[in-house]
């Protein structure tokens, strides 16, 4: 089977994207062109070896301009030989369609399957298109990628199965993986907690820092919002955090979660039904860590002795499941590392690609079979 020639495409339109690593990761992987704004390569001078085309899409014009720079792409990957065109974040410019095709293949990805419809709310719910109808025109043709259990089920309640595949959050390529995992074997001096990501409410902040109000340093890594790290100090004089707002690089944030005791995501209940995936959790995990996570996020983890589930919003489980990681570190980085070959197998751009790959190989069969009767007769 000779593979896809990918090009891959995501207009995001804030500054830092939604995960730029998705787009330039699977783009490297597959040496292909890549559609995005120019701030999806910060930090990451390996990408200069990319064939990037700038995309810029404002928040209040993103249907307009999405459409455009759809348009634009695809007819610059057709002239460059591509045959597969990757768009990476149909949640977020599905109004924008129908666009030209220029005979490529197209692979649409979906993010949150659940917020599609804007039942749950997000940027949907404001959105006057009907997303349904563009996902049923597509099905004749495209295949859509979606990332977690719950997402999988949702959207083959509107899609036929073959056209849906799950594939596991891509997050490094299998060379970056078993150079984490060795690296998160060697932990610092100074043991701590660690959260990464945006300091959101839906993801625990709260609970979290209740959780170590007394009790071991806690680290946090990534934007803050509400409440805020003044009103959670005043609420929880005892906890000890340290904080690192903003945007974090990508160096930086692996600095931090090789160097944790355990990583915490004590997510409210809810997040996991609109079928998305968290991508911090995922990229905790190829370091061989050990986690603690909520209810929320326990379809997105194998089971083992490193990934310990506790109820949402429950405090004293939380801490307990600390308190745990935190005394028993060298044995859970073990079990933690013992899950390397499923990493290797579900969470590398690699073997994303060529997961799909494979099933668009398989959906072509057919077609193929077809051809080759009608040529017989």
């Amino acid at each position: 089977m000779t593979g896809p020639r990918y090009a891959f495409f995501d207009d995001y339109p804030l500054e830092r994207g939604h995960h730029p690593d998705l787009a330039v990761g699977l783009a490297l992987a597959a040496s292909a062109p890549l559609y995005c704004p120019p701030s999806f390569l910060d930090g990451r001078p390996e990408a200069r070896s990319l064939r990037h085309t700038p995309t810029i899409a404002s928040p209040d014009q993103h249907l307009e301009e999405t459409r455009r720079n759809l348009d634009r792409s695809i007819e610059d990957a057709a002239s460059l030989s591509s045959d597969t065109f990757v768009n990476l974040f149909f949640d977020e410019n599905w109004d924008s369609f129908p666009v030209s095709r220029r005979g490529l293949r197209h692979v649409q990805a979906l993010h949150r399957p659940g917020e599609l419809t804007g039942t749950l709310g997000g940027i949907n719910a404001i959105k006057r298109a009907d997303p349904l109808a563009v996902v049923n025109a597509l099905a004749r043709t495209d295949l859509f990628v979606v990332h977690t259990p719950v997402g999988e089920q949702q959207a083959r309640a509107w899609l036929p199965a073959d056209r849906v595949l799950r594939a596991g959050w891509p997050t490094a390529t299998e060379a970056e993986i078993r150079r984490r995992i060795v690296l998160g074997r060697h932990r610092g001096e100074n043991p701590y907690v660690l959260l990464v990501g945006e300091a959101l409410d839906y993801k625990g902040i709260d609970v979290l820092v209740e959780a170590v109000d007394p009790g071991p340093l806690l680290r946090i890594a990534g934007n803050l919002t509400y409440p805020g790290p003044d009103w959670l100090a005043a609420q929880h004089p005892g906890a000890r955090v340290q904080w690192e707002p903003g945007w974090v690089a990508r160096d930086r944030m692996s600095e931090l979660v090789a160097g944790a005791s355990v990583v915490v995501f004590p997510y409210h209940d809810g997040f996991q039904k609109h079928g998305g995936v968290s991508g911090a959790l995922v990229n905790a995990m190829t370091f061989g860590k050990p986690l603690v996570i909520s209810e929320a996020l326990a379809g997105q983890v194998p089971q083992s002795p490193a990934c310990q589930v506790v109820p949402c919003g429950d405090v004293h489980e939380l801490r307990r499941a600390i308190d745990h990681a935190m005394k028993n570190t060298a044995d859970l980085h073990q079990a933690a590392g013992d899950l390397t070959d499923y990493l290797l197998r579900q969470h590398t751009y690699e073997g994303h690609l060529d997961r799909i790959a494979e099933r668009l190989d398989e959906l072509n069969r057919p077609a193929r079979a077809a051809d080759a009767s009608d040529r017989r007769g």
